[in-house]
């Protein structure tokens, strides 16, 4: 029963009789499309920590994505062997198919799901502004719906890769936090700066970078439906 329910949910929210939505979620799905974002993450966090400590804080990003990749793809997907919509016998002629994108052979769990919501937490964390907060888990969010758009994964396998990521982001924050403190770096503490040492006004420029990279991504989205 909780398959079929998992099958009813992801066709429903599989695909549309959209070119403009196709494409869209084709470039949001893209990791590419999001390289201003992580341009400007590197300039934040040397910006506003000591070169050690930036390199600490992109140490311990590096080996999180490593952990959260090899705990998805190179044991539990292969381990569990579940189909994704688009490769399932059971419903794949169902799936609305984009560009011909059908991915590898499992899905379980999602990695776009996981490596997105970790990051998400872990920086959420970092920064602690809340409209940061905000708007890395509606990216990670928008990141994620588009692999239930495009039918390379179920629901279940989504909603079990955001929870897997968010306590791995969770873990791998506190483990810097640990780091941190035994090294004694102070952080600076004002009006001008959010609780954990970062500018308010850096994170407004952040903000603004990401909504700004949103429209290019339109933009580039509605260009491909033109040609």
């Amino acid at each position: 029963m909780i398959q079929q329910l998992d099958q009813t949910i992801t066709l429903a929210l599989n695909g549309s009789d959209s070119l403009f939505w196709d494409n869209l979620m084709i470039c949001v799905t893209n990791t590419f499309s999001w390289s201003l974002i992580i341009v400007m993450l590197l300039v934040i966090i040397f910006r506003n920590n000591y070169v050690r400590d930036g390199l600490i804080i992109l140490l311990t990003i590096g080996l999180m994505i490593f952990v959260a990749d090899r705990l998805c793809s190179g044991l539990v997907k292969p381990m569990v062997a579940r189909w994704r919509p688009t490769q399932d016998p059971e419903i794949m002629f169902l799936v609305d198919v984009v560009e011909g994108y059908r991915g590898g052979r499992f899905g379980f769990f999602s990695g776009h799901a996981c490596n997105t919501f970790c990051m998400a937490t872990f920086l959420a964390l970092l920064f602690r502004y809340k409209a940061v907060t905000f708007t890395l888990y509606f990216w990670s969010a928008t990141t994620t719906f588009t692999r239930l758009y495009l039918g390379v994964h179920y629901f279940g396998d989504v909603t079990v890769g955001l929870i897997i990521g968010c306590l791995i982001g969770w873990g791998f924050y506190y483990l810097y936090d640990w780091v941190m403190k035994r090294l004694g770096t102070p952080r600076l503490t004002s009006e001008q700066f959010t609780s954990t040492g970062y500018k308010k006004q850096d994170m407004n420029l952040f903000l603004a970078v990401v909504y700004f990279n949103y429209i290019i991504v339109l933009l580039v989205s509605m260009a491909r439906g033109v040609n």
